[in-house]
C-alpha cells in the first residue's frame, strides 16, 4: 500500500479513535451517575460497553501504529475533532440510552468510510479488523432500541 493510501486509511482511523474516546468517556460517566429503577441492570452494562470501547481505542490505535500513523488522543484533537457529543455528568437513564444509540450511528457512519477508504486502497489488514466492528454495534443498537421501546 503506497504512503498516500496510507495517510487516507489513517485519517479515517483517527476520525473513528476521536469518537470512541469521547463514547467511553460518556460511558463511565453514564456508569458512575445513573439512577432510577433499572441503575442495577444499567450500570452493569455500561460497565461491559466501556470496557469493550476501551479494547477497541486500543485496536484503533494499534492500527494507526501499524499504518505508520500517529493515534491521535490529545484532548485537543478529541475536542476539536469529535462527531460524538460529550454529555454532561447528570442525564435521566433513558436519555443515557438514547446517547448510546446515537453515538453508535456515528461509529457506524465512521466504520463504513474507513471501510470503503480501505478497500479502495487495498487495505486487507484495515477490512479484516473492522468489520465486525459494524455488526457489533448494530445489534448493541438493536439491544438498546429494545430496552427503550
Amino acid at each position: 500500500m503506497e504512503d498516500l493510501n496510507k495517510t487516507q486509511v489513517v485519517e479515517r482511523l483517527n476520525q473513528l479513535l476521536i469518537n470512541y474516546q469521547v463514547h467511553y468517556q460518556n460511558l463511565r460517566l453514564f456508569h458512575w451517575n445513573v439512577k432510577g429503577p433499572f441503575f442495577f441492570i444499567l450500570h452493569e452494562k455500561f460497565e461491559e460497553l466501556y470496557n469493550e470501547a476501551a479494547l477497541k481505542i486500543d485496536e484503533v490505535a494499534e492500527r494507526i501504529l501499524a499504518l505508520d500513523g500517529t493515534p491521535k488522543g490529545s484532548l485537543k484533537n478529541i475536542l476539536a475533532n469529535a462527531n460524538v457529543e460529550s454529555h454532561a455528568e447528570v442525564m435521566e437513564a433513558n436519555k443515557m440510552v438514547a446517547s448510546i444509540v446515537d453515538a453508535n450511528k456515528t461509529l457506524i457512519g465512521n466504520v463504513n468510510e474507513l471501510l470503503k477508504e480501505a478497500n479502495e486502497v487495498g487495505d486487507e489488514g484495515t477490512l479484516d479488523i473492522f468489520t465486525s466492528y459494524i455488526q457489533e454495534l448494530q445489534k448493541q443498537n438493536w439491544m438498546l432500541k429494545s430496552f427503550l421501546n
